[in-house]
């Protein structure tokens, strides 16, 4: 018998969903986009209401350590996973996970071919507007640009803290600080965003039940 997560995220609300009505609950107070595991819809919440967005997406289900709403321990500290996104480039794809922790707070975790990075948003303004600027090999302060890729949305689960829809192209540059730390620097329509963490062992990670 499959026993209980020692730790659950409260329900923020609960919402219907405009498509099949559906009872939805919302876990994370500031969730953007959500899909509904009954019609696979995706729903973006406004202030005042909810609407349907772009189209559904069904991902095939894939081997992995993570599964939506089930808490997962990393060196002693509780997240629970609340969405994915699933990306494509080509050969494969990669999936970028929605965590939060007990006190709420957002981190991302990249899993790419076996590599597993967790990283949260950092404050920090870059001096350049276009991603164009980074290159491999490139010093950036203590930094050296290790990899540049991108890839587009083919689908995502669970509920996000923001907006995106499928075919959306998704740029990256990975930049080391050596050892295990990492900065990210990523390039959407939304803009430039730089993330902060690090790789991370596998099999560090507990799934909590």
């Amino acid at each position: 018998m499959k026993k209980q997560a020692l730790y659950k995220s409260t329900i923020e609300k609960t919402i219907n969903c405009p498509q099949c009505g559906y009872s939805l609950p919302i876990y994370f107070r500031w969730t953007k986009l959500v899909q509904c595991p009954s019609c696979k819809s995706s729903i973006f919440l406004e202030d005042e209401g909810v609407k349907l967005v772009g189209e559904a997406s069904t991902l095939s289900p894939e081997p992995s350590l993570l599964e939506l709403r089930v808490p997962i321990s990393i060196e002693n500290k509780t997240y629970t996973p609340l969405g994915k996104i699933r990306y494509s480039y080509g050969r494969g794809f990669w999936e970028e996970w929605f965590l939060v922790d007990s006190k709420n707070r957002e981190f991302w975790l990249s899993v790419d071919e076996g590599d597993f990075v967790l990283e949260s948003k950092a404050k920090i303004v870059l001096p350049f507007k276009s991603i164009d600027r980074l290159s491999v090999g490139k010093k950036y302060g203590k930094f050296v640009v290790t990899e540049m890729g991108e890839g587009r949305c083919v689908g995502f689960e669970g509920e996000l803290p923001e907006s995106i829809s499928i075919g959306d192209i998704h740029r990256y540059a990975h930049m080391s600080e050596g050892g295990t730390s990492l900065m990210t620097v990523e390039s959407s329509s939304d803009g430039m965003r730089v993330f902060r963490g690090n790789w991370i062992d596998p099999f560090i990670i507990k799934r909590l039940y």
